[in-house]
């Protein structure tokens, strides 16, 4: 069986090297221009692992127009904006019994992606692995963390579900399918909401959220709207998600954002299907957002969109 990858991020390199080192020989998808610059040479994958060894892996790249083969296992590990082109990109590739893992931050595009293939199997998943980009090519894997991976649309026969843990059980990563991945997104979008946008704004560290009382304050003002969505939604609660986002805080202290890093960069950020996912669903339940909708003003006086 092999995967293809599309999005040679942090998250695609990192799951790209996990594929190879069990064997595996998955093909990383690249954009047109980034394939053809790369064709004449032997493309070599680099990760820094957290015990401080470095593996190195020659790896199969490809582009969407350039591809030939037929693709059975899809992981999209694009940026939100980009996932639902993405996927249309290899459209003309997909088996009819293909199996797309979609692994993005906040929701919105795992809905118009499933809805867009009904034909295939569409999952989600959302991760707590951690892991930045050194270099293009060259990933650090930056902490363990747990996957959960779960059907969008109805439930998927037992076939399905077969085909994908075999597709996934030689993988190192503690891999969990559920039925109930609508609950895991909500609780990474809690997280998403509360830090991400304030680490963009403050441009700082994870942990910095936790140095002031303000700071707190706002933390905790941004979650008490998540759960208040989600309790409308009828999604349960699974905990308390202000301990999550603080511990997600601490746990991840030293690191920076996804959001963050776009925002030093000036490239767009995630945060439209992160606060704004969260702020367009209120509006529809009548519920208020004022912290959300605070910060995404704040940002957008500083060009964060």
């Amino acid at each position: 069986m092999t995967w293809h990858i599309i999005g040679a991020g942090s998250m695609g390199c990192l799951w790209t090297a996990q594929f190879l080192k069990a064997g595996m020989k998955p093909t990383l998808l690249l954009r047109e221009q980034r394939f053809h610059s790369l064709v004449s040479t032997k493309p070599i994958l680099a990760i820094d692992e957290l015990e401080g060894i470095t593996h190195h892996f020659t790896i199969n790249l490809d582009s969407p127009a350039s591809l030939s083969d037929s693709i059975e296992y899809l992981l999209v590990c694009t940026k939100a904006q980009d996932a639902e082109a993405a996927v249309h990109s290899v459209a003309h590739q997909l088996s009819d019994h293909c199996q797309i893992v979609l692994m993005q931050n906040g929701m919105g595009s795992q809905q118009a992606i499933s809805q867009h293939f009904s034909s295939q199997t569409v999952w989600a998943a959302s991760t707590t692995e951690g892991a930045w980009m050194k270099d293009f090519l060259h990933v650090c894997h930056a902490g363990h963390g747990s996957t959960w991976i779960g059907p969008m649309s109805s439930t998927p026969d037992e076939p399905s579900w077969q085909r994908l843990k075999d597709a996934l059980e030689k993988l190192s990563f503690d891999i969990q399918l559920t039925h109930q991945i609508e609950q895991k997104l909500w609780d990474k979008l809690a997280v998403n909401c509360a830090i991400n946008g304030l680490t963009a704004l403050y441009d700082c560290r994870n942990g910095e959220l936790l140095a002031t009382e303000e700071r707190k304050k706002r933390l905790a003002e941004l979650t008490e709207e998540v759960s208040q969505v989600r309790e409308a939604k009828g999604v349960p609660n699974c905990g308390n998600l202000l301990e999550l986002v603080h511990q997600v805080c601490i746990d991840t202290a030293m690191n920076n954002s996804s959001t963050c890093m776009d925002a030093r960069q000036g490239r767009a950020t995630e945060l439209p299907f992160i606060n704004g996912y969260l702020i367009k669903q209120a509006e529809r339940l009548g519920i208020e957002t004022p912290a959300n909708q605070t910060l995404m003003r704040e940002l957008a006086e500083r060009h964060i969109t």
